[in-house]
């Protein structure tokens, strides 16, 4: 059985709890850590940062692509959030992969017909919950690969959180064998969280200041209460 990527953790605790998303914030559990949640008060969400910016919900052009998206996030979200409870067990885990592959299938036909959504047609709702389906489809690397200058695009349009942007890249640097710049890829199983040595520590901090992130002991920190919630 493969090894859940903290990644896909981020993204069911994203979807389910929607005011993360909208916080803008790394984790759902920053109030549990000083330095996260002093971090999270001096910056303003995303969903402000974002409101003035194109794709509202009442202006989305492709109503019906949102819809589609919701149900695929929903249903992706639901068997991962099964598999976390009991991750063990093979028969979830393999019932994530077909849905993976489904999604991957489905977004690969998207991207081949009209590109990685925009704000413009699916609101920066949309845009993120196809993120979620992108971030998880491993079995297509290259596809992930191909879209992170598509993803950087977004980002500095305003229709994607730095976290997203953050993890794509991580996902894909792990991916290639090389190291992270951002420090958000752990294992979720195995609860280990551990911070890297000073030298890099302050390479990905500086990393994660000029993209607008949280320091990176502060982000661990949310990742351990987190999990300490799910068990």
């Amino acid at each position: 059985m493969r090894a859940l990527k903290v990644p896909t953790y981020f993204a069911i605790l994203l979807s389910v709890l929607p005011n993360a998303w909208a916080r803008g914030a790394d984790a759902p559990s920053v109030e549990q850590c000083p330095g996260a949640a002093a971090w999270t008060r001096s910056h303003p969400p995303f969903a402000e940062t974002a409101q003035s910016e194109p794709g509202s919900s009442s202006s989305i052009s492709e109503s019906e692509l949102l819809k589609d998206l919701k149900i695929r996030v929903e249903s992706d979200q639901a068997a991962r959030k099964k598999w976390l409870a009991v991750p063990k067990s093979e028969t979830l885990a393999r019932s994530v992969d077909v849905i993976d592959a489904a999604n991957l299938t489905w977004l690969r036909q998207l991207i081949s017909e009209k590109g990685f959504p925009t704000a413009t047609q699916v609101g920066n709702e949309g845009v993120h919950l196809a993120w979620i389906l992108l971030q998880h489809a491993d079995q297509d690397p290259k596809l992930q690969s191909r879209l992170l200058p598509v993803l950087e695009q977004r980002f500095a349009a305003g229709e994607l959180p730095a976290n997203d942007l953050a993890r794509i890249t991580d996902r894909v640097l792990v991916a290639s064998g090389k190291p992270q710049r951002y420090g958000t890829q752990f294992d979720w199983f195995a609860g280990e969280f551990k911070l890297p040595e000073p030298s890099r520590l302050t390479e990905i901090d500086t990393e994660r200041s000029h993209l607008g992130l949280m320091p990176l002991a502060d982000y661990v920190c949310t990742i351990r209460k987190a999990r300490e919630k799910l068990k």
